[in-house]
């Protein structure tokens, strides 16, 4: 006969530091993310596997805690399921980590040079480490990030609002005429302040 009451505290024992490290995993993970892709691509190689190997361990951790309290009337794979449960959290959190992390530079840069950025819209000097400007009717697009096999990221002015409907970064629509805007194809917009945007190109 199972003793339901130790069954119960061995559950809660077992479970709970088990339960924390998976959430630590969820928001640490997301916040190593959102870190290393606005400091270098090449820092991303380092987070990915290890963010994946603390993954495994948490699984490989429960397994065996799970089969060690099977005696105590747990089942052997209650534990092993937690790192497959967060998955949907992780999956929401990493992702929004990436997005906001190719935001937010180009979000401070608009904030802390608003003024040279307007300026360049008339003609001025442009902003510093701006690789350069592509002009697409009323539309300005500001060079700052140049990636591989020629896709780029920029800060886009747009005084029409049209970009904002180009959200590709989830497979989602992109009007014709957003995504020939500037030659390339426009994968997707985020609007960072009235009509400035930052757009990811390919």
């Amino acid at each position: 006969m199972i003793d339901t009451g130790r069954q119960g505290a061995t559950l809660a024992a077992t479970l709970r530091p088990r339960l924390r490290h998976a959430i630590t995993l969820v928001f640490g993970g997301a916040a190593a993310l959102f870190v290393a892709n606005i400091v270098s691509g090449w820092l991303m190689l380092l987070v990915v596997p290890l963010v994946g190997c603390l993954w495994v361990w948490l699984a490989l951790d429960g397994l065996v805690e799970g089969w060690r309290h099977r005696s105590a009337g747990l089942p052997a794979l209650l534990l092993p399921l937690l790192p497959i449960v967060v998955v949907p959290f992780a999956a929401f959190f990493f992702g929004h980590a990436l997005y906001w992390s190719h935001v937010a530079p180009s979000w401070w840069r608009l904030r802390t040079e608003r003024a040279t950025f307007d300026a360049a819209l008339h003609d001025g000097p442009l902003p510093a480490r701006v690789g350069g400007i592509d002009r697409s009717g009323p539309r300005t697009a500001f060079h700052t990030v140049n990636g591989m096999l020629g896709a780029w990221a920029g800060i886009v002015y747009d005084p029409t609002n049209r970009m904002a409907a180009a959200r590709g970064w989830n497979g989602g629509p992109v009007a014709r005429d957003i995504a020939t805007a500037f030659g390339g194809r426009t994968i997707w917009c985020q609007r960072l302040d009235s009509h400035w945007f930052h757009c990811q190109f390919d």
